[in-house]
């Protein structure tokens, strides 16, 4: 049964639309994330959706009945917000702010009966806000103020709960605490969240539906395992130039163009932060030999300059031996990541055994002990500065 829902709206300032035609259906206790650019108009609809802003165009609903009209007061029931802009209540400590969390249901004189507390103290305790109860709300931090201004939503007992941008000013600590508590919300509580996010990586774990919002208008809507992908972030985000992958859920800066100097044989993850590192150096090389569904790979394919790759669960081809070795022919130096080199992963051992035979420096990050003549680190960033002064 849907519970929350848009249809046909426009929101924006005056006679200007920010953004048309948004259409959602949310049942009771799912999650929406909106995702986009700066500027795109995320909190323009959430400020329209709790009528902060009055729509221009079109219907918002709960359970069919269109809350234009409603009190503040019905509304304050129905929806609690968390909005990026900064109050400053002059004299007030963090446990007074949360309690005003509690307005919709005291009576004339804003008098608190002991369940109102038992909210307070609860919504308290799920932010782990008690060190912060009885400090005076302007002397926190941005990150500490966040954490209660989220227990005073809580507070509110509102069946929906839209938050902007509510992990900003957070720690990672508190951010992944921060989404673990409105995950258990709305699985324990049934409450329907909609808010905005810029952590493109974390909304898959948490949402329900993604919104994705680009030059005014709904670009894709729908599943995060139908909506995120990795051409609709790039087209989203204007990643001209870099590659944001969604299998593992982050973004890459550029590959340098450098000619490669460098071979590195990778594999099981090992190889990742040394991509990187030479990368940001500046140092072109290529990589190999990965297996597809090996997780080095999907960053190899972003910046190495040639990833030489393996269908999974069969053995290395000879076929791939040997490209490889005509391009550590060509290179400086090779780098040995520490990946296995017994089974199905034997030839990449041959490589190792090719660029000794041939004279090519080969910088080792292996623990155990090898019969070839190698060069051993320690560390990437000891290995990094020795390539750097090779080349």
């Amino acid at each position: 049964m849907i519970f929350f829902s848009t249809r046909d709206l426009n929101v924006g300032y005056g006679q200007r639309t920010v953004v048309k035609d948004i259409n959602m259906d949310l049942k009771r206790g799912e999650i929406l994330c909106l995702l986009g650019p700066n500027g795109c108009g995320k909190s323009t609809i959430l400020k329209t959706i709790i009528d902060h802003i009055k729509r221009l165009h079109g219907s918002i609903t709960v359970l069919g009945r269109d809350l234009e009209g409603s009190s503040l007061k019905d509304r304050a029931k129905e929806m609690s917000i968390v909005l990026t802009e900064k109050i400053a209540p002059n004299m007030m400590i963090a446990e007074e702010v949360v309690a005003t969390g509690r307005y919709p249901y005291t009576n004339y004189f804003g008098k608190l009966t002991k369940r109102d507390w038992q909210v307070i103290d609860e919504a308290i305790d799920i932010v782990d806000g008690q060190c912060l109860r009885y400090k005076e709300f302007k002397a926190l931090s941005d990150g500490e103020k966040q954490r209660i201004m989220i227990a005073r939503a809580i507070c509110q007992e509102a069946d929906i709960m839209v938050l902007d941008e509510p992990t900003s000013y957070l720690d990672i600590r508190f951010k992944v605490d921060l989404l673990n508590v409105l995950a258990r919300l709305s699985l324990e509580k049934s409450k329907t969240i909609i808010m905005s996010l810029h952590e493109i990586d974390l909304v898959p774990k948490i949402a329900d539906k993604v919104m994705l919002i680009k030059d005014g208008e709904i670009y894709r809507y729908g599943t995060p395992e139908d909506v995120i992908t990795d051409e609709s972030i790039k087209r989203v985000y204007g990643l001209n130039g870099y590659s944001y992958n969604t299998t593992i859920g982050n973004i890459e800066l550029s590959r340098n163009e450098n000619s490669p100097k460098v071979f590195v044989i990778g594999g099981g993850g090992k190889a990742t932060k040394i991509y990187r590192a030479l990368n940001k150096k500046g140092i072109g090389f290529y990589s190999g030999i990965l297996f597809k569904n090996d997780i080095d790979y999907n960053i190899s394919k972003i910046l190495a300059y040639e990833t030489i790759e393996e269908e999974g669960f069969i053995d290395i081809g000879y076929d791939k031996v040997d490209k490889a070795k005509r391009y550590i022919e060509n290179c400086q130096a090779v780098v040995d990541s520490g990946v296995s080199l017994k089974g199905i992963n034997r030839g990449n051992y041959e490589l190792l055994r090719f660029a000794s035979q041939e004279g090519v420096k080969i910088l080792s990050l292996r623990e155990e002990e090898m019969d070839l003549d190698v060069i051993k680190h320690f560390s990437i960033s000891s290995l990094l500065n020795q390539l750097v002064d090779m080349i």
